[in-house]
């Protein structure tokens, strides 16, 4: 039973701004008195109890800031009460507290994340220390957290929002809209020949262009437009209520104040041109369709000329040139789904960067056209998803990939890519199950990856894909993280085993602090969910030692091997 909370409110010595709660949980009564005592001193509201079950009960019921535990205890024991407080959205720091003063159990403590280990009989010198250490520890952890979750939302290079938190705020801004209010509209701006300006002067000058004209972009919204680098060289900024014949007017207003920049590099004069492309939401308009149209409009305005300004019109042949396009890969798809032969799968090593050797493979889908040439990956996967073959794909290559897993070199495994689409198909779950099982295929060798956005897409279908598969023994994979949602909430709720960094917080690690910060806070939030580090796009040997010294677990990139097909 609870013996009571202490109501005295004192801090401890390093001021903190309020009270914080413990829980003691001990089965002897000297201890369970001891512990209490000495945690009211250092400032704590303490509560105390004699089980694990009593404890897990209450801490279902309200927030405890630290969890002062016995190790062995009769019923539920205190690495079991840790085991099952993990999973709650905040849980509590945990320091667990025993008789025998030894190694091991110090060790199991912490590495099934308590954050302090005391000897009993408890003295007050060392649970100050070890409660000093756990709340700056755990402050460190908060901070890390909160920069990873800006870096996330934010675009390194020019400090604005990123894809992601632009379409976050404009789908809300959709959603809130009015049928019968004015519409607003996505404009798309693309600094033309940027990459000219790479190869010629260099990716700092690139990147000078870029600031200058995030910069002088921001000067032309109000407080109610959105602005973001939407990629690359591609800026996206969103208006409140804005008609057609105005939005073509701001387009030119802003396409003149861009190429009135006038920057010198290198000693060269250089002037900037744009191409924009934009679209006008329509009364219950999704996000998707509204960029979309701004992204073909953008598409037909490069295809004309340079400097040039395009608003989207349902007149627009484009989705006729876009059709005739998925079309041509649709039937490629499904020529290669009656001949399984002409679905080549090709292998990517992924590298233990402490040890050097093969971790596992992942696998890559390779489709080629009639003309032999390759068809764009990523393309074909979403032509499959339009017109409903994603499961049949992903059915293929599950099956290529375990008949070929037996094959890879070393024992090693294989990680497999799924479309968010299929994972709520429970027939898919089920081809899964019999195939390895009649393949007679040992699961660990088996990982899928997910990606971020297709993730969270659906966290209900996505819990029970994970927790189905898991069972069998096989690992999951969270695939291009940093460039989606980037909830940590759900990188601990569906227990992936890997977390892949996204390449474009890699490509440019040895150049650039702000990727460096993202990838540091990374790891150690990936340690404190028990996940290990894949680091992708490694191209060279100073990226694959500084992620190693970053305790980054495993690289993938080019620098290790390029995506190959078996040797027949």
């Amino acid at each position: 039973m609870s013996d009571g909370e202490a109501m005295e409110d004192t801090t401890m010595s390093h001021a903190r701004p309020f009270a914080k709660t413990a829980l003691v949980v001990d089965d002897s009564p000297v201890e369970r008195a001891a512990g209490k005592a000495m945690l009211e001193k250092l400032g704590f509201v303490v509560t105390t109890v004699t089980s694990g079950d009593e404890a897990l009960h209450l801490l279902g019921e309200r927030h405890i800031d630290l969890v002062l535990c016995d190790i062995s205890m009769p019923g539920m024991g205190g690495l079991d009460l840790l085991d099952a407080t993990r999973t709650q959205s905040n849980p509590p720091m945990f320091i667990m507290a025993t008789m025998h003063n030894d190694a091991e159990h110090a060790i199991a403590s912490l590495r099934r994340g308590a954050y302090g280990y005391l000897a009993k009989p408890l003295r007050m010198p060392a649970l100050q220390k070890t409660v000093t250490e756990a709340l700056a520890r755990y402050d460190e952890e908060q901070i890390s957290a909160r920069q990873a979750q800006t870096l996330a939302r934010q675009d390194r290079l020019t400090g604005l929002v990123n894809k992601a938190e632009f379409s976050r705020q404009l789908e809300q801004r959709l959603h809130d809209t009015p049928a019968d209010a004015a519409s607003g509209a996505v404009l798309l701006v693309k600094i033309h020949g940027l990459n000219h300006i790479n190869h010629s002067y260099g990716r700092s000058a690139g990147d000078k262009v870029l600031q200058q004209a995030a910069a002088r972009l921001s000067l032309l919204v109000r407080p109610s437009d959105l602005l973001a680098r939407f990629s690359g060289d591609i800026f996206a900024l969103y208006f409140n209520e804005i008609p057609h014949p105005q939005l073509e007017q701001r387009a030119v207003g802003i396409a003149e104040e861009i190429e009135s920049l006038k920057m010198v590099l290198n000693g060269d004069a250089v002037s900037l041109a744009v191409v924009l492309g934009g679209a006008c939401a329509q009364a219950a308009m999704g996000i998707e369709d509204l960029l979309n149209r701004a992204d073909f409009a953008l598409h037909l305005a490069r295809e004309r000329s340079r400097n040039r300004i395009r608003i989207y019109s349902e007149a627009d042949e484009v989705h006729k040139r876009a059709l005739s396009d998925q079309l041509s890969t649709l039937a490629l798809v499904r020529a290669a789904l009656d001949d399984p032969r002409q679905l080549s799968m090709h292998y990517q090593p992924i590298i233990n960067l402490v040890s050097g050797q093969v971790s596992h493979f992942e696998a890559l889908l390779r489709l080629k056209d009639e003309n032999g040439k390759p068809c764009n990956t990523g393309e074909v996967v979403k032509t499959c998803e339009v017109f409903g073959l994603i499961g049949r794909v992903d059915r293929a290559v599950v099956k290529a990939c375990l008949d070929q897993v037996q094959s890879l070199p070393h024992g090693t495994g294989v990680a497999i890519n799924l479309s968010g689409k299929s994972i709520g198909d429970p027939e898919l779950l089920q081809f899964i199950e019999n195939s390895m099982e009649a393949l007679h295929i040992d699961p660990s060798r088996i990982i899928f990856e997910l990606t971020e956005t297709a993730a969270f897409y659906n966290l209900d279908e996505v819990r029970h894909f994970v927790r189905r598969i898991k069972s069998l023994g096989c690992r999951f994979a969270l695939d291009d993280f940093g460039v989606g949602f980037s909830s940590f909430y759900y990188i601990k709720e569906l227990a992936f085993d890997y977390l892949k960094l996204d390449g474009s917080f890699i490509a440019n690690l040895s150049r650039n602090p702000n990727d460096q910060v993202f990838v540091r806070a990374m790891v150690e939030i990936s340690r404190v969910f028990g996940l290990k580090v894949i680091a992708e796009w490694v191209e060279d040997r100073e990226t694959a030692e500084m992620l190693r010294g970053f305790g980054v677990a495993f690289g993938q990139g080019y620098f290790f091997g390029k995506p190959m097909p078996l040797p027949r």
